[in-house]
């Protein structure tokens, strides 16, 4: 796969996770790779952040969790964030 085919690839499966918590809000990626990691950053409203973050952290935790450990074939490190 290419390194844009990768980048795609995580920011789908982020979407699926993503927009179940978010509804009908407005969300979008901004996507960088730099070495062998591929940063991605969610970006959202301010008003529906914490639906993204949730309690103590919990369901970005585990977002970061399922994305790192997604079985997309490549050599690439993944790193996850929600912008503020």
């Amino acid at each position: 796969m290419t390194e844009e085919e990768v980048v795609t690839a995580y920011e789908d499966l982020l979407s699926t996770l993503v927009k179940p918590l978010l509804g009908d809000a407005e969300f979008s990626f901004k996507s960088k790779v730099r070495g062998s990691t591929v940063h991605i950053e969610l970006r959202t409203p301010s008003n529906v952040r914490g639906r993204v973050i949730g309690k103590g952290g919990r369901i970005a935790r585990s977002l970061r969790t399922l994305v790192e450990t997604a079985a997309i074939p490549t050599d690439l490190r993944v790193n996850f964030d929600i912008a503020d």
